[in-house]
């Protein structure tokens, strides 16, 4: 897959939304780093879009219409890697399964589902990071997310997003499509390691592994998917190798390879 790498180098160190300085990006576009593909920053932009949306709202009879027009195997969430093709396939299929003439009721056991990830928390799979982490964690990490979205508001409170928690799965996709669609590459892999990538690798697992819809089990698999390509193109653009690459991070792949259950979170029994 070409496309091009996100932003020109920045002339000078900035901050992050942690207040933290962080090194400038090397990279310049047209250009690529070793062992990576380059990047379209639209399309990841937009493939992290349209995964909140999924997140964020349940499945209705417009939705269905639109994925049907543009089948997630040929749109911005189409990824050359095998876990990404076949969720892609299975959701496509999943739809096109669907009744020509697609009604609520048609859908009851999709909203069924998608209540118990996101509403009632029958599966234990919680859409928010702050279950995920222990509780000395929890302020810091509310306190980070607010400093992130300092300036990005805009974006981030339209509609479904007005009505969702900070720290919902769906408002962190959004606040990384803005990222990078503002050139913030750096700031896009530091938010990654801070936020993401340290719980929802293991609600996608989850959810995955939990839910009684294959539709569900698919919009998962792509999400940890598209999180851990963008992760590691952007980290290998930059110069930024992975944190801990041989302890928890590479524990929760390996986990997530072997299909384990993840580590217990605070919203179980």
């Amino acid at each position: 897959m070409e496309s091009t790498v996100l932003e020109a180098p920045l002339s000078l160190s900035h901050q992050d939304g942690d207040g933290l300085m962080v090194p400038p990006c090397s990279n310049v576009p047209g250009s690529s780093a070793p062992g990576t593909a380059e990047m379209d920053s639209n399309g990841a932009a937009q493939a992290l879009r349209l995964l909140a949306h999924l997140h964020a709202e349940q499945p209705t009879p417009a939705l269905v219409a639109r994925l049907r027009h543009a089948p997630l195997s040929h749109g911005p969430l189409a990824l050359d890697r095998d876990d990404a093709l076949q969720a892609a396939a299975l959701v496509d299929e999943v739809l096109s399964d669907l009744p020509e003439r697609v009604t609520r009721r048609s859908l009851s056991p999709l909203a069924a589902d998608f209540a118990a990830i996101h509403g009632s928390g029958e599966l234990r799979a919680c859409p928010t990071e702050a279950p995920w982490l222990d509780e000395k964690a929890r302020a810091d990490a509310g306190a980070s997310l607010l400093r992130w979205r300092t300036g990005l508001e805009t974006d981030l409170r339209r509609p479904p997003l007005e009505r969702l928690p900070d720290d919902h799965i769906a408002a962190e996709l959004a606040l990384l499509a803005a990222l990078i669609e503002r050139g913030r590459t750096v700031d896009t892999v530091l938010f990654l390691d801070r936020h993401p990538l340290r719980w929802v690798p293991d609600f996608c697992s989850r959810v995955a592994t939990r839910c009684r819809e294959p539709f569900f089990a698919g919009i998962a698999v792509l999400t940890n998917a598209h999180l851990d390509d963008l992760r590691d193109r952007l980290g290998a653009a930059c110069g930024m190798p992975r944190p801990d690459e041989n302890g928890p991070d590479l524990q929760r792949r390996r986990r997530w390879t072997e299909g384990r259950f993840p580590r217990t979170c605070a919203c179980d029994p």
